[in-house]
């Protein structure tokens, strides 16, 4: 027997006495399941709308002249209909995220503010939009880009929630993945799934989030304890899978586990994210994590099964923030599809607090607010009252149906906030749009899914406004087409809108200034011409500040090479970044001519002592540090220790380096320092200033003769040398240091620099920086035994060295492009990008650091110098680079 589908259609008028039985069923056979597809999340009032007839009695008619059953009748007028709209249709479930919580991938998370993507296939679809690149600047969860891709459509996007971001990368790296490789991953997040919480109990927590967490939130409990110990756990076992080298199953953990976090918390989302109330948890509102979080992993190791679902383009992630699209090159859009936020009062970054915690993107408490600056303005916690005297533009200022809205805010509004949220929102809106325009093609089509809002009463008819503002800088209005409607809070009803806009202005890009405009080209000219590090006082081996030798490093930029690129390319009193800060030398310079500096490292023995070089040490608290730090030794045994670490070593062993007491002291402060992890200025200088005396060739150090930098094999006798005597001399020598009167503090953060970097690094004038040469020395071999002592285990001389971007930039120099995004965003208009690199036969670091940045910039210079003046610190192997070149991108 044939399989039938049914669809319930309710009239008024239809022949019963009873309300509840007013309906038709309409009877979809087999072949007529596509017509049955498209109808079946219609509302009754959709589907009338469809077929053009209201009542039931009109029905009736038009089925008596055609001699057909009102069954009959009813489909061959859905039939009909649905053809001439050319298979147009979509339900108001499309325009929201309720259909999306069954499909493939777009369940993985929950995302109540995006819509399906279906109704973007259908717009694509409407507006004959093919064969163009589509721009998402509000990408969310990726609808757009995935839809876009299904239809044939390449696109590129912008997302300023890196939450969002992190989502949208890894269902793309999923669905490029071939048939084969997606089984296997879904074979082993059912095994991992199966063990998991037996295997997370034997985990130790990740103390570097639950610190964030206590800096984050505070006392805020937003988790039993026992759940909060697991996320904490997981945290830990999902490291140690990155590090296996199984990068994309710790993807997918993460998201099962951040999309997990809100329903086994004391938090829900209602609109925002409030409490849960006692009443909602005596119900049962709030999950276990044990039940929550294997269901999510199942459902997503069962979606990499629908292999249907795959991408044939690669999207690419332009920006975060799609206000500076004008900072970028080349995009050539055919097509915007989105849905910006709704100027509702939606803290769109507070709602995802947690989830952004788990991600450590979140690590001080400043850090919400960083993130909030960067959104659209939409909600009345993200305006700034100072905000009153910087937004200005006349074509906003000049939308009268906005200014009138305004002046009712004004009267009725309970705060001042509110009008300017209304302004900074239309004046950023502009912005996105009106920046983008040097990168549309002729004829580009604009579709924006709207919503309008009520404020104290006042009706903000955003639909309206932003049609009016658009149109005044060059957009056509096409139509618009109200495509549900919404009730707010206090039960008005509202509108969700598609604009649709046709762009064909010819408009010129002209986002850089020509280089003989460029303030430090004078400068720079000069320093390529006479190379005035290579003459004295400059080219003298200890030039510049002795604290630029408070621990000697593998690979450490020459200071008066630092010295003339921070007075070149940095203003006075200016702001800048050095991305692979290594041992501070360029933030110290920095620091020492009253530049406000920042420093990234992945190294924690660099971050120490960058951090160390650019603060202000007391010399009281040093010597309290190493006071607690005698005592710790003198107290602690640690012969276990000592058994464990003996043997270990590359060239040599630990135990051929020291004299056996020593050793013993060593590993007693080794523990002190793991347990105390450094965070004060004077914890930095200390624990600093004994890695710089493990080992060396001079009698300050531990070890017997060895090398400062590169610990070759130690020769000579075996001396006990006493860590706290020698340590104080050391330290002494470094406080003693005069540092000027305008010396300016800077910061370090210890994180990879490919990742998303600190909200606090922003408004940058430079950033220079010497990213690890591409031939260069390994540096966690030539320093092992200072990372040994930051740390270092075994497993992390085997597994952590594969995240450092020298390993990576030898299987892709692709991994610069979130280097180059960020980097573009951070820097101000006229900001500049200085890198000092390395050339080999092998390779041409600034030849392929232009392609890769060629979306974000232009080359402003690129000047090679031979490295036969370098000097070799008495090192034996200086690599294959030829010449070091600098290049400079705008």
């Amino acid at each position: 027997m044939a399989k039938q589908y049914f669809k319930s259609l309710y009239f008024g008028d239809y022949p019963s006495v009873d309300t509840n039985e007013r309906s038709v069923t309409i009877a979809f056979n087999e072949p007529e399941i596509p017509y049955y597809t498209r109808v079946k999340e219609l509302t009754t009032p959709e589907i009338k709308e469809l077929i053009g007839f209201l009542h039931y009695s009109d029905i009736v008619k038009i089925a008596e002249k055609e001699e057909r059953s009102v069954n009959q009748t009813i489909k061959r007028l859905i039939k009909q209909n649905i053809e001439k709209k050319n298979n147009k249709t979509f339900t108001e479930k499309d325009v929201t995220f309720s259909n999306s919580k069954n499909i493939p991938f777009q369940r993985w998370y929950p995302y109540i503010e995006g819509y399906s993507p279906d109704f973007v296939k259908s717009l694509i679809e409407e507006y004959n939009i093919n064969d163009c690149v589509v721009y998402e600047p509000f990408a969310g969860t990726g609808t757009t880009i995935f839809a876009s891709d299904q239809c044939g459509l390449s696109s590129v996007y912008s997302e300023v929630n890196p939450l969002l971001q992190f989502l949208t990368e890894i269902k793309i790296k999923v669905l490029k993945q071939n048939s084969i490789n997606r089984s296997i991953l879904s074979t082993e997040l059912k095994q991992i799934n199966k063990c998991l919480f037996k295997t997370i109990k034997k985990t130790d927590e990740n103390e570097e989030l639950k610190n964030a967490y206590i800096k984050v939130f505070g006392e805020s409990k937003y988790f039993p304890d026992d759940t909060f110990s697991s996320i904490l756990k997981l945290r830990t076992y999902i490291d140690f899978l990155y590090l296996e080298n199984k990068e994309l199953i710790a993807d997918l953990l993460t998201v099962a586990v951040f999309s997990s976090l809100l329903s086994v918390s004391y938090l829900k989302k209602n609109g925002d994210v409030r409490f849960r109330t006692k009443e909602e948890i005596l119900k049962g509102e709030m999950k276990r994590l044990e039940e929550v979080l294997p269901a999510k992993i199942n459902e997503i190791a069962e979606d990499l099964l629908c292999f249907d679902f795959a991408m044939n383009t690669t999207p690419e992630f332009v920006l975060s923030n799609s206000k500076k699209t004008d900072c970028l090159h080349d995009l050539q859009i055919g097509a915007i599809i989105t849905s910006p936020p709704y100027l509702n009062g939606t803290n769109y970054f507070r709602n995802t607090k947690i989830e952004l915690w788990f991600l450590r993107y979140l690590q001080n408490e400043s850090d919400l607010r960083y993130f909030r600056d960067q959104v659209l303005t939409s909600g009345i916690n993200d305006v700034k009252r100072e905000y009153a005297n910087q937004i200005a533009n006349e074509v906003v200022d000049n939308c009268q149906l906005l200014t009138d809205t305004l002046v009712e805010l004004e009267k009725q509004s309970y705060d001042s906030r509110i009008q300017l949220m209304v302004k900074c929102y239309f004046y950023e809106m502009f912005q996105v749009f009106n920046n983008v325009k040097p990168h549309l093609q002729p004829n580009a089509k604009i579709l924006i899914d709207l919503g309008d809002s009520i404020f104290c009463g006042v009706h903000i008819q955003t639909d309206k406004i932003l049609i009016d503002i658009l149109r005044e800088i060059g957009y056509e209005l096409l139509n618009t087409k109200v495509l549900r409607k919404r009730r707010s809070k206090n039960n008005e009803i509202l509108s969700q809108v598609l604009i649709a806009f046709n762009f064909n202005e010819q408009v010129n890009e002209n986002n850089v200034v020509a280089p003989n405009n460029y303030q430090w080209q004078a400068q720079w000219n000069n320093v390529k011409t006479n190379l005035p590090y290579q003459k004295e006082p400059y080219s003298k081996k200890n030039w510049g500040n002795p604290n630029h030798s408070l621990c000697s490093y593998q690979g450490k930029l020459k200071p008066a090479i630092a010295n003339h690129l921070v007075n070149t390319f940095v203003p006075e009193n200016g702001t800048f970044l050095d991305l692979f800060s290594g041992v501070g030398t360029i933030p110290f310079e920095g620091a020492l001519t009253g530049r406000k500096s920042y420093g990234i490292d992945i190294s924690k023995p660099a971050y120490y002592i960058s951090s160390a070089k650019v603060g202000i040490s007391n010399s009281k608290k040093c010597f309290e540090i190493i006071t607690d730090l005698e005592n710790y030794i003198n107290q602690n045994s640690i012969k276990k220790d000592f058994d464990k670490w003996k043997d270990f070593g590359f060239n040599k062993t630990l135990q051929d380096y020291y004299e056996p007491q020593t050793f013993k002291e060593i590993l007693s402060a080794r523990e002190y320092f793991i347990k105390k992890q450094p965070k004060t200025t004077e914890q930095m200088l200390v624990v600093s200033a004994l890695l710089h005396i493990l080992h060396g060739n001079r009698p300050y150090a531990l070890s017997r003769r060895s090398h400062p930098i590169v610990p070759y094999a130690p020769t000579g006798d075996f001396e006990y040398k006493n860590l706290i005597e020698k340590l104080k001399e050391k330290v002494s020598k470094s406080l003693n240091v005069a540092l000027p009167q305008n010396f300016a503090e800077g910061k370090i953060f210890l994180q990879d620099s490919t990742k998303i970097w600190s909200q606090e690094i922003t408004d940058l004038d430079a950033i220079i920086t010497s990213p690890p040469f591409f031939d260069s020395t390994r540096f966690y071999l030539a320093n092992w035994i200072r990372i040994w002592f930051a740390g270092w285990g075994t497993e992390d001389f085997k597994y952590q060295t594969r995240s450092f971007v020298e390993e990576k930039q030898k299987i892709d120099f692709s991994i610069y492009e979130p280097i180059f995004r960020q980097a573009k965003e951070r820097l101000k208009k006229d900001g500049v990008f200085v890198l000092h690199l390395g050339k080999s036969a092998k390779c041409d670091m600034a030849r392929e650091l232009q392609r890769i940045s060629r979306r974000w910039f232009k080359s402003a210079d690129l000047f090679d110098e031979s490295v036969a003046h370098c000097q070799t610190h008495g090192i034996r192997d200086m690599g294959t680079v030829t010449s070091h070149q600098y290049l400079v991108l705008v």
